[in-house]
Order: C-alpha cells, then structure tokens, then sequence
C-alpha cells in the first residue's frame, strides 16, 4: 500500500546549505525507501542496535497509532471506491484526543487508490469526509514473543488542519481520548540539528508497528532529511522523534532514499508550527 505524495519533485540544495551534497526529493509513488540494508524492527522485540536505546523505544511507541478505512464504505456510497478496510497511514498522539500525521492521508486523489464519491456524482469525498471514513489503532503489534496484539481502534471525529499553508500535516481528533489509555508525545518548539539521532515508529506498508532510527541529514526548507532511515509506503505521517529528548521535531512524509544521492524526509516541526494554529496555542 502506498499513499505517499503524487509530486515528483527533484530539489538540489544550494552549496550555503549545511550539508552541500546534492540531495534529489522523490516520491514514494515511484520508489520504495530502503536505504541500503532493511533495518526495520519490531517495537517490542528491538534490540536497541539502531541508534537509541531499547527503553527510549518502550516508552514511545505506545502513542503511535495506525489509520485505517473504516470497512462499511458499501453501505454509504453508491460508488465506495477501492479503500474499504484498507490500513492507510501512521501517526502520533500530541493530547489526550489529538493526533498528528500527513495531510495527504486524507487527499481526495490519493494515486492509485480511488476514494468513494459523492452519491449521485463521480466526484470524490472531500477531506473532511475522508476523516470521518476512518480509524486509528492503537497496539497494532507483535509482542516480545512475536505474538499479534489485540488492536483498539478509535473513531476519528473531525479534521482540524489539513495542509495548512502547503505544508503536508494533518491533526484530527478521535473519540474517547484515547491519550488517557496510551499517552501522547510533546511537540518540539525547535528543529533538531544536522546529525542529531532520529527515530521514526511507523507501520510500514499497513504492517505492525516498526520502528527505524538514524541521524538527520539534511534540514532544506520545510523539509527534514534523512538518508539512513527506512521508510515505506504506510510510514506517512509517522513523527519524526529526536533522542534523547523525546519530542516531535517532523513528520515523515516521503521516501526516495534509492541511492547515495537520495533521501527519505517529512516536514519539520517549524515549518508545521508556522502553520498550526492549534499547536501554536
């Protein structure tokens, strides 16, 4: 599954940059986002190699979530698309009812996949409509023992901020506060710095809960890159988390990391809060 950006863009980082080495931005649509070797683990079995601790992870991934397609799309639309059911993306509690992802998990075009379509017409639902079409689980994992966990899921009630000033984030909110049950992770304030260690806890191609670590590459205007941390189709609106603070510095939103010159990146937390009213209060 993948329902990364549509936009092939390819942006070369000008020599006053801190990092000089061109860098190429591609889409997940073209690529899966592998870099080199696949260092993806499960939460609960990790073995704390990738560049932060077993208990930074323990302690985290507990507030990442999964968004799914409710499966019941037949029974409202005339025309429900090919999505019913379908686990979409990732993403973050930041508040006991709040959750922070990708704005284009909730595009009326996302690809290949078509979205259901307004009864009577063959235009698609609009966003907000896509929202209150989905769910988010909680738990969607493997224990120590490689045992499937039982998932909880929670209704998404309403689309707060979506794409806000072109920058790709989304907040929702989601019904029983589920913040209270599982916790939630502060936002940074600042961007974390060139090298600083990342960690991305993400369900990559709508699989259990994984997670990937490494250093920040690159900071390039409203993106922030990252050359050795494995992404996929499924990872969209994952938190970028920085160690050892433990806060919010990014959402990841597209991959490309096919090559030496090629980089996985989201948007920075900076960019994100330019935009945001709800977090800038």
């Amino acid at each position: 599954m993948n329902i990364q950006t549509k936009d092939l863009r390819v942006n070369t980082l000008s020599t006053n940059k801190i990092n000089t080495r061109p860098v190429v931005y591609v889409s997940e649509n073209e690529l899966e986002s592998i870099c080199g070797v696949e260092d993806l683990q499960d939460v609960e079995s990790y073995d704390g190699r990738l560049g932060v601790p077993k208990e930074f992870v323990d302690n985290l991934q507990a507030k990442v979530g999964q968004i799914q397609w409710m499966d019941d799309l037949a029974s409202k639309y005339s025309n429900p698309g090919n999505v019913s059911d379908i686990r979409w993306g990732s993403g973050t509690l930041i508040s006991k009812d709040l959750f922070l992802t990708a704005g284009h998990c909730f595009d009326s075009d996302p690809g290949t996949w078509m979205v259901p379509r307004i009864n009577g017409t063959n235009n698609p639902i609009l966003p907000k409509e896509i929202a209150l079409n989905m769910k988010v689980n909680f738990n969607f994992q493997k224990d120590s023992s490689g045992i499937l966990r039982k998932e909880e899921s929670y209704q998404v009630v309403e689309l707060l901020e979506y794409r806000e000033g072109s920058i790709d984030f989304a907040l929702i909110r989601l019904n029983g506060n589920p913040g209270e049950r599982f916790g939630f992770i502060q936002v940074s304030k600042e961007d974390a710095n060139i090298n600083d260690m990342l960690c991305i806890i993400q369900h990559p191609e709508g699989k259990t809960k994984k997670i990937e670590a490494g250093p920040l590459s690159v900071l390039d205007g409203e993106k922030i890159g990252y050359s050795d941390i494995d992404t996929l189709g499924g990872s969209s609106g994952s938190a970028i988390i920085q160690f050892p603070n433990g806060k919010i510095v990014g959402v990841h939103t597209n991959g490309g990391c096919d090559s030496e010159r090629s980089i996985n990146y989201g948007m920075r937390i900076t960019s994100i809060l330019q935009n945001s009213t709800i977090l800038q209060q």
